[in-house]
């Protein structure tokens, strides 16, 4: 039963169906509402795990742009392969504490 409220591959009225059906749990209104907490969490679970992921790898984008423009490397170039504007890159090559 909690492999059907968790999975995020399940939309929520198949949620509430299976439970019906597979389970006897009537949908009362209270329960409807409970079906969609479960729901909200895993979904919002899933979300704070790729902001996460999103965060880290901003920061290990942004010391490998560091490294290469401290090699010297030309900065339209490093703009273009980390797909960035050459004023974001002129803000990061001044900004140090990044």
């Amino acid at each position: 039963m909690l492999h059907t409220l968790l999975s995020n591959k399940v939309e929520e009225p198949k949620k509430r169906q299976v439970l019906e059906e597979e389970y006897d749990i009537q949908m009362s209104e209270k329960m409807e509402k409970e079906v969609s907490a479960m729901c909200n969490l895993s979904q919002g679970i899933l979300e704070q795990g790729m902001e996460k992921q999103r965060i880290k790898d901003e920061r290990q984008n942004i010391k490998r742009m560091k490294k290469l423009l401290a090699a010297g490397i030309d900065k339209a170039t490093i703009a273009n392969v980390f797909d960035c504007s050459l004023e974001e890159l002129e803000a990061l090559s001044k900004n140090k504490n990044r």
